[in-house]
Protein backbone atom coordinates (compact mmCIF):
# COMPACT_ATOMS: atom_id res chain seq x y z
CA UNK A 1 0.00 0.00 0.00
CA UNK A 2 1.72 3.25 0.07
CA UNK A 3 0.64 6.34 -2.26
CA UNK A 4 -1.27 4.44 -4.07
CA UNK A 5 -0.66 1.54 -2.57
CA UNK A 6 -1.12 -1.45 -3.84
CA UNK A 7 -1.94 -4.69 -1.16
CA UNK A 8 -0.06 -8.24 -1.67
CA UNK A 9 -2.88 -9.91 -0.09
CA UNK A 10 -6.22 -8.91 -2.43
CA UNK A 11 -8.35 -11.88 -0.87
CA UNK A 12 -8.44 -10.26 2.97
CA UNK A 13 -9.40 -12.88 5.83
CA UNK A 14 -10.46 -15.18 3.14
CA UNK A 15 -13.41 -13.77 2.23
CA UNK A 16 -12.80 -10.06 0.74
CA UNK A 17 -11.94 -9.68 -2.68
CA UNK A 18 -10.40 -5.92 -3.65
CA UNK A 19 -11.80 -5.29 -6.67
CA UNK A 20 -10.70 -1.81 -7.53
CA UNK A 21 -9.09 1.11 -5.24
CA UNK A 22 -11.55 3.94 -5.43
CA UNK A 23 -9.08 6.60 -3.24
CA UNK A 24 -6.10 6.89 -0.70
CA UNK A 25 -5.37 9.29 1.46
CA UNK A 26 -2.18 10.21 4.29
CA UNK A 27 -3.31 7.39 6.65
CA UNK A 28 -5.74 5.09 4.15
CA UNK A 29 -6.83 3.73 1.15
CA UNK A 30 -10.28 2.24 0.11
CA UNK A 31 -11.28 -0.27 -2.06
CA UNK A 32 -14.50 -1.47 -3.92
CA UNK A 33 -14.42 -4.93 -2.32
CA UNK A 34 -16.52 -8.17 -2.62
CA UNK A 35 -17.80 -10.46 0.42
CA UNK A 36 -17.52 -13.76 -1.36
CA UNK A 37 -19.55 -15.04 1.64
CA UNK A 38 -22.23 -13.05 1.41
CA UNK A 39 -22.20 -12.44 -1.87
CA UNK A 40 -22.39 -8.29 -2.02
CA UNK A 41 -20.10 -5.45 -2.68
CA UNK A 42 -18.93 -3.83 0.09
CA UNK A 43 -16.06 -0.72 0.99
CA UNK A 44 -12.49 -2.17 2.46
CA UNK A 45 -10.53 0.79 4.31
CA UNK A 46 -7.07 -0.31 4.41
CA UNK A 47 -4.45 1.31 6.56
CA UNK A 48 -1.76 2.70 4.64
CA UNK A 49 1.17 0.25 4.77
CA UNK A 50 3.76 2.88 5.78
CA UNK A 51 1.78 3.46 9.08
CA UNK A 52 0.96 -0.06 9.72
CA UNK A 53 3.89 -0.81 11.55
CA UNK A 54 3.30 2.51 13.78
CA UNK A 55 0.78 0.82 16.85
CA UNK A 56 -0.42 4.33 17.79
CA UNK A 57 -2.41 3.98 13.61
CA UNK A 58 -3.36 0.47 14.78
CA UNK A 59 -5.19 1.46 17.44
CA UNK A 60 -6.87 4.40 16.43
CA UNK A 61 -8.19 2.69 13.26
CA UNK A 62 -9.78 0.03 15.56
CA UNK A 63 -11.00 2.48 17.86
CA UNK A 64 -12.71 3.61 15.12
CA UNK A 65 -14.83 0.57 13.65
CA UNK A 66 -15.46 0.18 17.29
CA UNK A 67 -17.10 3.75 17.50
CA UNK A 68 -19.23 3.55 14.23
CA UNK A 69 -20.27 -0.42 14.73
CA UNK A 70 -21.79 0.11 17.67
CA UNK A 71 -24.06 2.79 16.07
CA UNK A 72 -27.38 1.74 14.55
CA UNK A 73 -29.16 4.51 12.64
CA UNK A 74 -30.13 4.76 8.95
CA UNK A 75 -28.37 7.77 8.17
CA UNK A 76 -25.08 6.43 9.66
CA UNK A 77 -22.96 4.22 7.69
CA UNK A 78 -23.22 0.66 8.63
CA UNK A 79 -19.48 -1.17 9.22
CA UNK A 80 -19.74 -5.13 8.82
CA UNK A 81 -16.48 -6.41 9.65
CA UNK A 82 -13.03 -5.93 11.43
CA UNK A 83 -9.95 -7.99 10.04
CA UNK A 84 -6.08 -7.91 10.14
CA UNK A 85 -4.07 -8.97 7.81
CA UNK A 86 -0.41 -9.74 8.18
CA UNK A 87 1.75 -8.83 5.27
CA UNK A 88 5.70 -8.75 4.80
CA UNK A 89 6.11 -9.45 8.36
CA UNK A 90 3.91 -6.36 9.28
CA UNK A 91 0.05 -6.37 11.19
CA UNK A 92 -2.29 -4.61 8.64
CA UNK A 93 -5.50 -3.43 9.94
CA UNK A 94 -9.05 -3.45 7.52
CA UNK A 95 -12.48 -2.27 8.66
CA UNK A 96 -15.34 -3.18 5.97
CA UNK A 97 -18.39 -0.79 5.64
CA UNK A 98 -21.49 -0.77 3.39
CA UNK A 99 -20.61 0.99 0.40
CA UNK A 100 -22.61 3.78 -0.43
CA UNK A 101 -24.17 4.80 -4.20
CA UNK A 102 -24.10 8.68 -4.26
CA UNK A 103 -21.87 11.38 -3.70
CA UNK A 104 -20.99 13.71 -1.04
CA UNK A 105 -22.81 16.83 -0.40
CA UNK A 106 -19.47 18.81 -0.62
CA UNK A 107 -19.26 17.81 -4.63
CA UNK A 108 -23.31 19.07 -4.80
CA UNK A 109 -22.45 22.29 -3.16
CA UNK A 110 -19.37 22.57 -5.22
CA UNK A 111 -21.67 22.34 -8.28
CA UNK A 112 -24.74 24.06 -7.45
CA UNK A 113 -23.54 26.72 -4.65
CA UNK A 114 -26.79 26.32 -2.10
CA UNK A 115 -29.33 23.80 -2.03
CA UNK A 116 -33.30 24.75 -1.96
CA UNK A 117 -34.30 25.68 1.33
CA UNK A 118 -36.85 22.38 1.89
CA UNK A 119 -34.11 19.92 0.53
CA UNK A 120 -31.48 21.81 3.09
CA UNK A 121 -33.25 21.48 6.17
CA UNK A 122 -34.17 17.99 5.00
CA UNK A 123 -30.25 16.65 4.55
CA UNK A 124 -29.55 18.66 8.30
CA UNK A 125 -32.28 17.04 9.48
CA UNK A 126 -31.39 13.78 9.20
CA UNK A 127 -27.46 15.05 10.22
CA UNK A 128 -28.70 15.93 13.21
CA UNK A 129 -30.81 12.70 13.45
CA UNK A 130 -27.82 10.57 12.62
CA UNK A 131 -25.74 12.56 15.36
CA UNK A 132 -28.51 12.17 17.92
CA UNK A 133 -27.88 8.66 18.00
CA UNK A 134 -24.42 8.73 18.18
CA UNK A 135 -24.54 11.50 21.19
CA UNK A 136 -26.87 9.18 22.90
CA UNK A 137 -24.06 6.62 23.42
CA UNK A 138 -21.50 8.99 24.42
CA UNK A 139 -19.49 9.39 21.07
CA UNK A 140 -19.10 12.91 19.51
CA UNK A 141 -18.19 12.91 15.54
CA UNK A 142 -16.07 16.48 15.57
CA UNK A 143 -15.93 16.43 11.60
CA UNK A 144 -19.36 17.23 10.47
CA UNK A 145 -18.41 18.68 7.20
CA UNK A 146 -19.84 18.51 3.15
CA UNK A 147 -17.14 16.05 2.66
CA UNK A 148 -18.19 13.19 5.26
CA UNK A 149 -21.67 13.67 4.30
CA UNK A 150 -23.04 11.21 1.34
CA UNK A 151 -26.49 11.88 -0.50
CA UNK A 152 -27.80 9.02 -1.62
CA UNK A 153 -31.04 7.56 -3.08
CA UNK A 154 -32.16 6.61 0.36
CA UNK A 155 -31.10 9.54 1.84
CA UNK A 156 -28.61 10.83 4.16
CA UNK A 157 -25.43 9.45 5.13
CA UNK A 158 -23.44 10.53 7.97
CA UNK A 159 -19.79 9.05 7.53
CA UNK A 160 -15.98 9.09 8.59
CA UNK A 161 -15.99 8.96 12.58
CA UNK A 162 -12.15 8.83 12.43
CA UNK A 163 -11.50 11.96 14.81
CA UNK A 164 -14.85 10.59 16.84
CA UNK A 165 -14.11 11.04 20.71
CA UNK A 166 -15.93 10.25 23.81
CA UNK A 167 -17.87 12.94 25.38
CA UNK A 168 -15.84 14.17 28.45
CA UNK A 169 -12.20 13.73 26.44
CA UNK A 170 -9.88 16.30 26.62
CA UNK A 171 -10.18 18.25 22.80
CA UNK A 172 -6.40 18.55 23.07
CA UNK A 173 -4.66 16.29 22.00
CA UNK A 174 -1.44 14.47 23.90
CA UNK A 175 1.27 16.18 21.74
CA UNK A 176 -1.18 19.60 21.73
CA UNK A 177 -2.59 19.34 18.39
CA UNK A 178 -5.86 19.56 17.37
CA UNK A 179 -8.02 17.39 14.73
CA UNK A 180 -10.49 18.98 12.41
CA UNK A 181 -12.08 20.95 9.97
CA UNK A 182 -11.40 24.99 9.92
CA UNK A 183 -14.32 26.14 8.89
CA UNK A 184 -16.41 23.77 11.08
CA UNK A 185 -14.82 24.45 14.20
CA UNK A 186 -16.97 24.79 17.48
CA UNK A 187 -15.02 27.94 19.63
CA UNK A 188 -14.42 25.67 22.39
CA UNK A 189 -12.54 22.92 20.54
CA UNK A 190 -10.17 26.02 20.19
CA UNK A 191 -9.86 26.86 23.81
CA UNK A 192 -8.55 23.34 25.35
CA UNK A 193 -12.63 22.19 26.20
CA UNK A 194 -13.69 18.98 26.42
CA UNK A 195 -15.58 17.01 24.39
CA UNK A 196 -19.10 18.01 23.83
CA UNK A 197 -22.11 16.82 21.73
CA UNK A 198 -22.43 20.59 20.98
CA UNK A 199 -19.93 21.11 19.04
CA UNK A 200 -21.39 18.64 16.59
CA UNK A 201 -23.96 21.05 17.18
CA UNK A 202 -22.40 23.59 16.14
CA UNK A 203 -20.90 22.68 13.02
CA UNK A 204 -24.42 21.58 11.81
CA UNK A 205 -25.47 25.24 12.26
CA UNK A 206 -22.25 26.01 10.20
CA UNK A 207 -23.13 23.59 7.36
CA UNK A 208 -26.94 24.75 7.33
CA UNK A 209 -25.97 27.79 6.80
CA UNK A 210 -24.02 27.34 4.27
CA UNK A 211 -26.54 24.98 2.22
CA UNK A 212 -29.16 27.57 2.43
CA UNK A 213 -26.71 30.47 1.30
CA UNK A 214 -23.85 29.04 -0.21
CA UNK A 215 -20.98 30.61 1.85
CA UNK A 216 -20.18 30.22 5.40
CA UNK A 217 -21.43 32.41 8.58
CA UNK A 218 -17.85 34.47 8.33
CA UNK A 219 -15.78 36.12 5.71
CA UNK A 220 -12.25 34.84 5.81
CA UNK A 221 -9.29 34.76 3.87
CA UNK A 222 -6.83 32.27 5.95
CA UNK A 223 -7.01 29.48 8.19
CA UNK A 224 -6.06 31.99 11.04
CA UNK A 225 -8.75 34.04 10.40
CA UNK A 226 -11.12 31.52 10.13
CA UNK A 227 -10.53 30.26 13.59
CA UNK A 228 -10.43 33.82 14.92
CA UNK A 229 -14.06 34.11 13.63
CA UNK A 230 -15.09 31.03 15.81
CA UNK A 231 -13.57 32.51 18.88
CA UNK A 232 -14.23 36.14 18.44
CA UNK A 233 -16.75 37.44 15.53
CA UNK A 234 -20.81 37.01 15.62
CA UNK A 235 -22.11 35.15 12.53
CA UNK A 236 -23.07 37.37 9.59
CA UNK A 237 -26.99 37.64 9.81
CA UNK A 238 -28.43 34.98 7.08
CA UNK A 239 -29.73 36.95 4.00
CA UNK A 240 -33.69 36.30 3.41
CA UNK A 241 -34.61 32.96 1.53
CA UNK A 242 -37.38 33.10 0.08
CA UNK A 243 -40.13 30.50 1.90
CA UNK A 244 -38.04 29.44 4.30
CA UNK A 245 -40.14 29.05 7.72
CA UNK A 246 -40.07 31.56 10.18
CA UNK A 247 -37.94 30.74 13.13
CA UNK A 248 -35.16 28.67 11.08
CA UNK A 249 -32.77 31.59 10.93
CA UNK A 250 -33.19 32.00 14.26
CA UNK A 251 -32.50 28.57 14.53
CA UNK A 252 -29.50 28.41 12.68
CA UNK A 253 -28.38 31.65 15.04
CA UNK A 254 -28.56 29.47 17.97
CA UNK A 255 -26.36 26.74 16.45
CA UNK A 256 -23.79 29.25 16.10
CA UNK A 257 -23.99 30.26 19.48
CA UNK A 258 -19.97 31.16 21.37
CA UNK A 259 -21.20 29.17 24.28
CA UNK A 260 -22.32 25.23 24.17
CA UNK A 261 -24.69 25.63 26.70
CA UNK A 262 -26.79 27.96 24.11
CA UNK A 263 -27.08 25.84 21.13
CA UNK A 264 -30.30 23.47 21.58
CA UNK A 265 -29.62 19.89 21.97
CA UNK A 266 -29.31 17.52 18.85
CA UNK A 267 -32.23 15.66 19.32
CA UNK A 268 -34.57 18.77 19.59
CA UNK A 269 -32.41 19.98 16.34
CA UNK A 270 -33.20 17.07 14.81
CA UNK A 271 -36.87 17.66 15.43
CA UNK A 272 -37.68 21.07 14.71
CA UNK A 273 -35.62 20.74 11.37
CA UNK A 274 -37.51 18.05 10.14
CA UNK A 275 -40.64 20.27 11.44
CA UNK A 276 -39.85 22.85 9.39
CA UNK A 277 -38.89 20.80 6.33
CA UNK A 278 -42.52 19.26 6.23
CA UNK A 279 -41.01 15.76 7.01
CA UNK A 280 -43.13 13.74 7.67
CA UNK A 281 -42.94 13.18 11.57
CA UNK A 282 -42.67 9.41 12.67
CA UNK A 283 -38.87 10.97 12.46
CA UNK A 284 -5.18 21.11 4.56
CA UNK A 285 -4.93 23.46 5.26
CA UNK A 286 -2.41 25.02 7.57
CA UNK A 287 -3.58 27.90 10.13
CA UNK A 288 -0.10 29.78 8.77
CA UNK A 289 -0.82 29.70 5.31
CA UNK A 290 -1.32 32.21 2.36
CA UNK A 291 -4.90 34.15 1.62
CA UNK A 292 -7.30 31.79 0.19
CA UNK A 293 -10.75 32.47 -1.45
CA UNK A 294 -13.65 31.76 0.58
CA UNK A 295 -14.84 29.09 -1.52
CA UNK A 296 -11.62 27.38 -0.99
CA UNK A 297 -11.49 27.83 2.65
CA UNK A 298 -15.06 26.63 2.33
CA UNK A 299 -13.98 23.51 1.33
CA UNK A 300 -10.47 23.10 3.26
CA UNK A 301 -10.61 19.59 4.55
CA UNK A 302 -9.84 17.94 7.89
CA UNK A 303 -6.50 18.93 9.21
CA UNK A 304 -3.82 19.06 12.31
CA UNK A 305 -4.09 21.79 13.89
CA UNK A 306 -0.95 23.45 15.94
CA UNK A 307 -1.60 24.66 19.25
CA UNK A 308 -0.99 29.02 18.36
CA UNK A 309 -0.97 31.98 20.02
CA UNK A 310 -3.03 33.62 17.29
CA UNK A 311 -5.74 31.36 17.87
CA UNK A 312 -5.27 31.55 22.10
CA UNK A 313 -30.08 13.76 -0.11
CA UNK A 314 -30.35 14.09 -2.76
CA UNK A 315 -31.62 16.65 -5.12
CA UNK A 316 -36.18 16.73 -4.19
CA UNK A 317 -36.52 14.06 -7.38
CA UNK A 318 -40.41 15.10 -8.53
CA UNK A 319 -40.45 11.22 -7.63
CA UNK A 320 -39.58 11.30 -4.47
CA UNK A 321 -42.27 14.04 -3.51
CA UNK A 322 -44.49 12.02 -5.09
CA UNK A 323 -43.62 9.77 -2.66
CA UNK A 324 -43.93 11.75 0.12
CA UNK A 325 -47.09 13.07 -0.83
CA UNK A 326 -48.55 9.13 -1.58
CA UNK A 327 -47.10 8.70 2.64
CA UNK A 328 -48.85 11.42 3.40
CA UNK A 329 -51.92 10.50 1.77
CA UNK A 330 -51.13 6.67 3.20
CA UNK A 331 -51.27 8.04 7.00
CA UNK A 332 -54.06 10.25 6.63
CA UNK A 333 -56.04 6.89 5.26
CA UNK A 334 -54.26 4.87 8.05
CA UNK A 335 -55.53 7.47 11.18
CA UNK A 336 -59.11 7.19 9.58
CA UNK A 337 -59.32 3.54 9.50
CA UNK A 338 -57.79 3.58 12.60
CA UNK A 339 -60.87 6.05 14.07
CA UNK A 340 -63.24 3.24 12.56
CA UNK A 341 -61.83 0.55 13.76
CA UNK A 342 -61.95 1.98 17.27
CA UNK A 343 -66.08 2.97 16.74
CA UNK A 344 -66.13 -0.82 15.91
CA UNK A 345 -64.59 -1.52 18.38
CA UNK A 346 -66.56 0.53 21.37
CA UNK A 347 -69.93 -1.05 19.44
CA UNK A 348 -68.46 -4.88 20.36
CA UNK A 349 -67.47 -3.23 23.98
CA UNK A 350 -64.01 -3.53 23.57
CA UNK A 351 -62.12 -1.06 26.29
CA UNK A 352 -60.09 1.49 24.83
CA UNK A 353 -56.89 0.17 25.90
CA UNK A 354 -57.30 -2.92 23.84
CA UNK A 355 -54.69 -3.45 20.63
CA UNK A 356 -57.13 -2.79 18.53
CA UNK A 357 -58.37 0.65 19.54
CA UNK A 358 -56.76 2.57 16.53
CA UNK A 359 -53.80 3.33 18.74
CA UNK A 360 -50.90 4.83 16.34
CA UNK A 361 -47.62 5.06 16.99
CA UNK A 362 -46.49 8.85 16.17
CA UNK A 363 -44.78 9.01 13.45
CA UNK A 364 -42.20 11.48 13.95
CA UNK A 365 -39.59 9.24 16.72
CA UNK A 366 -39.67 6.39 13.80
CA UNK A 367 -38.88 8.78 10.95
CA UNK A 368 -35.93 10.61 12.45
CA UNK A 369 -34.62 7.64 13.95
CA UNK A 370 -34.99 9.13 17.52
CA UNK A 371 -35.64 7.02 20.54
CA UNK A 372 -38.28 7.42 22.85
CA UNK A 373 -37.41 9.28 26.60
CA UNK A 374 -36.47 6.06 28.68
CA UNK A 375 -37.03 6.27 32.55
CA UNK A 376 -33.63 5.54 33.41
CA UNK A 377 -29.89 7.12 32.65
CA UNK A 378 -27.24 5.73 33.07
CA UNK A 379 -23.63 7.54 33.20
CA UNK A 380 -20.41 5.56 33.13
CA UNK A 381 -17.48 7.01 34.24
CA UNK A 382 -14.04 5.59 33.39
CA UNK A 383 -11.79 7.06 36.52
CA UNK A 384 -8.49 5.32 35.97
CA UNK A 385 -7.03 2.82 33.94
CA UNK A 386 -3.24 1.65 34.53
CA UNK A 387 -3.32 -0.84 31.00
CA UNK A 388 -4.51 -4.04 33.05
CA UNK A 389 -6.59 -2.56 36.15
CA UNK A 390 -9.52 0.20 35.59
CA UNK A 391 -11.72 2.01 37.80
CA UNK A 392 -15.17 3.43 37.50
CA UNK A 393 -18.49 5.16 38.25
CA UNK A 394 -21.40 3.81 37.68
CA UNK A 395 -24.83 6.34 38.10
CA UNK A 396 -27.98 5.34 37.86
CA UNK A 397 -30.93 7.96 37.93
CA UNK A 398 -34.52 6.90 37.87
CA UNK A 399 -35.79 9.34 35.41
CA UNK A 400 -39.43 8.32 35.66
CA UNK A 401 -42.18 8.82 37.81
CA UNK A 402 -42.38 5.62 39.60
CA UNK A 403 -40.45 4.26 41.95
CA UNK A 404 -37.60 1.66 40.67
CA UNK A 405 -37.60 -1.36 43.00
CA UNK A 406 -35.48 -4.31 43.28
CA UNK A 407 -33.88 -3.08 40.41
CA UNK A 408 -31.05 -5.10 38.56
CA UNK A 409 -28.97 -2.82 35.58
CA UNK A 410 -27.62 -5.12 32.96
CA UNK A 411 -25.17 -4.32 30.86
CA UNK A 412 -22.04 -5.70 28.35
CA UNK A 413 -18.45 -5.23 27.79
CA UNK A 414 -17.25 -5.02 24.63
CA UNK A 415 -13.66 -6.32 25.40
CA UNK A 416 -12.18 -8.30 27.76
CA UNK A 417 -13.02 -7.24 30.90
CA UNK A 418 -13.93 -8.45 34.60
CA UNK A 419 -15.42 -6.84 37.49
CA UNK A 420 -13.54 -7.69 40.28
CA UNK A 421 -15.52 -5.79 42.96
CA UNK A 422 -18.87 -3.12 43.68
CA UNK A 423 -19.22 -0.87 46.37
CA UNK A 424 -21.99 -0.04 48.03
CA UNK A 425 -23.91 -2.77 45.55
CA UNK A 426 -23.56 -6.64 44.41
CA UNK A 427 -22.58 -7.21 40.63
CA UNK A 428 -22.43 -10.30 38.89
CA UNK A 429 -20.62 -11.28 35.57
CA UNK A 430 -21.06 -14.21 32.81
CA UNK A 431 -19.02 -13.72 29.91
CA UNK A 432 -19.03 -10.25 29.23
CA UNK A 433 -22.29 -9.45 30.59
CA UNK A 434 -22.41 -7.48 34.15
CA UNK A 435 -25.61 -8.05 36.09
CA UNK A 436 -25.80 -5.14 39.38
CA UNK A 437 -27.64 -5.37 41.93
CA UNK A 438 -28.49 -2.68 44.99
CA UNK A 439 -26.88 -3.57 48.49
CA UNK A 440 -29.27 -4.51 50.87
CA UNK A 441 -31.70 -1.91 52.22
CA UNK A 442 -31.45 0.63 49.13
CA UNK A 443 -33.46 -1.56 46.71
CA UNK A 444 -35.78 1.19 46.35
CA UNK A 445 -35.14 4.28 44.05
CA UNK A 446 -37.48 7.08 44.59
CA UNK A 447 -37.95 9.30 40.98
CA UNK A 448 -35.21 11.71 40.44
CA UNK A 449 -33.01 9.77 43.07
CA UNK A 450 -29.42 8.07 42.09
CA UNK A 451 -27.85 5.54 43.29
CA UNK A 452 -24.02 5.89 42.38
CA UNK A 453 -21.61 2.49 42.19
CA UNK A 454 -18.02 1.96 42.14
CA UNK A 455 -16.68 -0.25 40.08
CA UNK A 456 -12.84 -1.94 39.78
CA UNK A 457 -11.92 -4.52 37.39
CA UNK A 458 -9.08 -5.89 35.15
CA UNK A 459 -9.09 -6.20 31.47
CA UNK A 460 -6.53 -7.89 28.36
CA UNK A 461 -6.06 -6.21 25.02
CA UNK A 462 -7.85 -2.50 25.17
CA UNK A 463 -10.37 -1.59 27.51
CA UNK A 464 -13.54 0.18 25.31
CA UNK A 465 -16.57 1.53 27.44
CA UNK A 466 -19.65 -0.24 27.48
CA UNK A 467 -22.71 1.76 25.77
CA UNK A 468 -26.17 0.22 26.54
CA UNK A 469 -27.16 -0.43 29.93
CA UNK A 470 -30.43 -1.78 31.12
CA UNK A 471 -32.67 -1.77 33.28
CA UNK A 472 -36.03 -4.23 33.94
CA UNK A 473 -36.01 -4.80 30.77
CA UNK A 474 -35.81 -1.10 29.26
CA UNK A 475 -32.93 0.65 27.84
CA UNK A 476 -32.07 3.67 29.74
CA UNK A 477 -30.23 6.60 28.55
CA UNK A 478 -26.46 6.44 28.93
CA UNK A 479 -23.82 8.78 28.95
CA UNK A 480 -19.37 7.92 29.10
CA UNK A 481 -16.68 9.80 29.99
CA UNK A 482 -13.35 9.00 30.33
CA UNK A 483 -10.52 7.09 28.15
CA UNK A 484 -11.91 3.96 26.76
CA UNK A 485 -8.44 1.95 27.16
CA UNK A 486 -5.02 3.30 26.59
CA UNK A 487 -3.64 4.43 23.76
CA UNK A 488 -0.01 2.36 22.69
CA UNK A 489 2.48 4.80 22.55
CA UNK A 490 3.22 5.96 18.48
CA UNK A 491 6.41 4.04 18.24
CA UNK A 492 7.41 0.80 16.10
CA UNK A 493 6.05 -2.27 17.10
CA UNK A 494 8.82 -5.07 16.00
CA UNK A 495 8.85 -7.05 13.57
CA UNK A 496 6.60 -10.23 13.84
CA UNK A 497 6.76 -13.82 11.69
CA UNK A 498 5.88 -13.63 8.29
CA UNK A 499 1.92 -15.30 8.03
CA UNK A 500 0.49 -16.34 4.76
CA UNK A 501 -3.19 -15.90 6.37
CA UNK A 502 -5.04 -13.32 6.66
CA UNK A 503 -6.99 -12.98 9.75
CA UNK A 504 -10.52 -11.94 9.31
CA UNK A 505 -12.17 -10.00 12.92
CA UNK A 506 -15.27 -10.26 13.97
CA UNK A 507 -17.91 -6.81 13.05
CA UNK A 508 -19.29 -5.34 16.18
CA UNK A 509 -16.94 -5.18 18.96
CA UNK A 510 -13.18 -4.71 17.16
CA UNK A 511 -12.82 -2.27 14.87
CA UNK A 512 -12.80 1.42 14.15
CA UNK A 513 -14.36 2.44 10.92
CA UNK A 514 -15.75 5.01 9.50
CA UNK A 515 -17.67 5.39 6.09
CA UNK A 516 -16.68 7.29 3.17
CA UNK A 517 -18.98 5.55 0.48
CA UNK A 518 -19.90 5.88 -3.02
CA UNK A 519 -17.12 7.60 -1.72
CA UNK A 520 -17.07 4.23 0.23
CA UNK A 521 -15.40 4.89 3.55
CA UNK A 522 -12.98 8.10 2.86
CA UNK A 523 -9.56 8.17 3.11
CA UNK A 524 -7.87 11.20 4.20
CA UNK A 525 -8.15 13.49 1.65
CA UNK A 526 -4.41 14.12 0.20
CA UNK A 527 -3.06 17.55 1.12
CA UNK A 528 -5.22 17.88 4.09
CA UNK A 529 -2.51 18.10 6.12
CA UNK A 530 -0.49 15.48 7.88
CA UNK A 531 -2.78 12.36 8.73
CA UNK A 532 -5.67 12.73 11.26
CA UNK A 533 -6.75 9.39 11.17
CA UNK A 534 -9.51 9.30 9.12
CA UNK A 535 -9.75 7.37 6.47
CA UNK A 536 -12.33 8.03 3.31
CA UNK A 537 -11.92 8.00 -0.59
CA UNK A 538 -13.52 10.38 -3.29
CA UNK A 539 -14.84 6.85 -5.06
CA UNK A 540 -18.13 6.40 -6.00
CA UNK A 541 -19.74 3.31 -4.94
Amino acid sequence: MGGGDRIGVRLLGERYRLIEQLGAGGMSVVWRGYDEVLGRQVAVKVLASRLASDRAFRHRIRIEAQAAARLCHPNITNVYDYGEAEQAGVTVPYVVMELIDGSSLGSRLRREGRLPWREALTVAAEIASALATAHARGLVHRDVTPGNVMLTPTGVKVVDFGISALVGESEKGADGTLLGTPAYLAPERLDNGQVSPATDVYAVGVLLHRMLTGRLPWQASTSTEMLRAHMYADPEPMPPVPGLPDGVADLVRRCLAKRPGERPPTADLARALADAAGMFAAAPVSPAGGPMAPVTLAEAGTTILPRSTETDVLPFSRTRRQRAATRRRRVEAGVAAAGLVAVTAAVWGLTSHSPAGGGVEPPTEARMGLPATPSCQVTYALRSDTGKDFAAELTLTNTGERELRDWAMRFTFPGQQTVTRATPAVASQQGKVVVVRPAAGRTALAPGAAEKVSLTGRYSGANPLPVTFHVGGERCDVQVSGVAGRAPAPTKAPATAPATAARGGGSGGSGAAKPKAGKAAKPDNPGKGKGKGKGGGPGKG
